[in-house]
Parts: C-alpha cells; sequence; structure tokens
C-alpha cells in the first residue's frame, strides 16, 4: 500500500474548508494584542496565550531589536558547542532566582523542554505517573523515554495513589502532571499529590506552562499559589505565553539540571534559541518582576481561577 494513501483518504478537513467553515490556520495580519486583523477585519481575540499583554510592549520589543544588533538573527549552533550566549546563560540564572531553584536550562520550544526533559530523566527502570489530562508534549516526553509509563484517571488522586502502589518499591517514581490543564482549565490537586509523593517516595514534576507568570501573588506559579515551592522538584514552563517570545525551561537542583544539560539529546541536537527570543522572554520576565499589578488586574478582572 502507498504510504501516502492515509494522506488522500483524509477528507474530513477539506470537506469543512470547501464549506467555508474550517476554524484553522487563519492569517493575521497584524501583532498579538487585544484586537487583530483577520481578513481585512478587526477581530476581537480570545484566544491567546499572551496573558499579560507582553508582546506589544515597546520595551519588550527594543529588547529583541537590540539583541539581533548585537547577536545577529540566530547563533548557527547548539548550546552544547558554538550557541551559547551570555544572554542565554543571564536568563537562566534570572528564571532559576525568580522560580527559587538553584539552576535553568532553557529549550527552543516548550514543547521540546518536555521532550528534553523527561527522556533525559527517565531510565529503563523508572516509572512515570502521569495524568491522563497532560499536554501532548509530555505524552511525547514519555514515548521518547525508556521509562515505564502508567496513567492515572484526571485530577483524582486516589487513582494517583493506585499507580503509586503498582510502581516496585526498588523502581524510580515521577509523578508528572501540568499545574494549569490547558485543555480543561483546572489546576493540578498539588497538597494532595505532595503527600502521595512523600508517602511512596516519587519526585514531582509540574508542567506549569500555562500557571507561571499568572498563578501566585508574584507569578511563580501553581507552586506558589499553594504555598508549596519546596516540594515540587522540577518546574517547566514556556516563554510563548506570558514571557511574550518562543522557547521553554525547567527548573530544579543544580545536579538535575546539570545532568539534563549533558544528557538531553532534543537540548544537545538542536539550535539554541534565537537572541531576539532570549532577550524578548529576559526583558517579559523583567517586567513581571516589577510589575506585579498585571497579575493582580487578571485575577480582579476574573479573567483567571
Amino acid at each position: 500500500m502507498d504510504i501516502f494513501q492515509k494522506c488522500y483518504e483524509f477528507t474530513d478537513a477539506k470537506k469543512v474548508m470547501a464549506a467555508g467553515i474550517y476554524p484553522y490556520f487563519h492569517e493575521l495580519t497584524s501583532g498579538q494584542d487585544n484586537e487583530v486583523i483577520i481578513n481585512g477585519k478587526r477581530t476581537i481575540m480570545i484566544g491567546s496565550n499572551n496573558y499579560l499583554g507582553l508582546t506589544s510592549d515597546q520595551r519588550v520589543k527594543q529588547a529583541s531589536i537590540k539583541a539581533v544588533e548585537k547577536y545577529g538573527s540566530g547563533c548557527s549552533g547548539s548550546r552544547f558547542l558554538n550557541g551559547t550566549l551570555d544572554l542565554h546563560v543571564e536568563l537562566e540564572k534570572e528564571l532559576a532566582s525568580f522560580l527559587n531553584k538553584e539552576d535553568c536550562i532553557t529549550f527552543s520550544t516548550g514543547f521540546q523542554a518536555n521532550l528534553g526533559l523527561i527522556s533525559a530523566i527517565a531510565g529503563r527502570n523508572d516509572y512515570i505517573i502521569s495524568d491522563r489530562g497532560n499536554h501532548a508534549s509530555i505524552v511525547d516526553g514519555c514515548r521518547l523515554s525508556f521509562a515505564k509509563m502508567i496513567k492515572y484517571n484526571h485530577n483524582d488522586m486516589k487513582d494517583l495513589e493506585r499507580a503509586l502502589k503498582a510502581v516496585p518499591d526498588n523502581c524510580g517514581k515521577l509523578i508528572v502532571s501540568d499545574g494549569v490543564f490547558s485543555m480543561e482549565g483546572d489546576i493540578c490537586k498539588l497538597p494532595e499529590m505532595v503527600k502521595l509523593a512523600e508517602k511512596y517516595g516519587a519526585r514531582i514534576m509540574i508542567d506549569d506552562a500555562h500557571g507561571v507568570g499568572v498563578m501566585g501573588k508574584h507569578g511563580r506559579g501553581t507552586a506558589e499559589y499553594f504555598n508549596l515551592e519546596d516540594k515540587v522538584d522540577l518546574t517547566l514552563g514556556t516563554f510563548s505565553k506570558s514571557l511574550a517570545s518562543l522557547g521553554g525551561f525547567v527548573v530544579g537542583s543544580a545536579d538535575v539540571i546539570h545532568y539534563i544539560r549533558h544528557l538531553s539529546r532534543p537540548f544537545i541536537f538542536s539550535a539554541s534559541i534565537t537572541p531576539s527570543n532570549a532577550a524578548a522572554a529576559l526583558e517579559s520576565l523583567r517586567i513581571l518582576k516589577q510589575e506585579p499589578d498585571r497579575i493582580k488586574r487578571l485575577w480582579e478582572k476574573g479573567l483567571m481561577i
């Protein structure tokens, strides 16, 4: 059979496109803001992840422009070899400090951060216990690793305990969950999760792509929201939402980040974040720290949980 046969038979999208009701890939002819231009019409944007409105902030734009003027448009290599800029290191240090962790590693995308983190730290004798509502990048990160995966029902702590009980005592255990779930919009039950992790000797990784910048008094995410920052071993975030750029990051202990930095294939074998993206994320982070009222206004307007 022709390997492309399934492509020829994929007619669902073609039918809705022909009917003029296809909802995807609409072209924007303006920047991301409260209003955008689609098909020549001003349209209210309610589907964006631009939570703090920083993609159109002049300070962020200027930081990006200055980075291009100084470093050029790209790094032409991976972080492992010639692609590490002082700008990357500065961004990682400030992220680690902001999130109260020892160290940080940045990836070219948030999706890649999950691939690179999970595949690096979870080996053949380890178990990943994953919420069924987790983001696709977590699912693919688990597939890329050699660890065994056990899923538990979405935000069901009784089922999480059932999964933990099924793991042999002599195996490594990593509980992985979104902080704020991207599809459902609910928050993980971190307090109960922490108690179970301590009971069964598991580590906790939280994908806080939708939490960093908006959850907690200072925007440090789900762990800060629950006052459990010291109980979460690894926190993953992205630059493409609150931090108005492109890329991903992981913060944790220095030893673990050092290990990931030297064993993560998606990190080692990918080009580093462009100077403009790194500078935009760094400037956005600094604005977030300087202007906590941005978070407060989101909550006051009822835009957050």
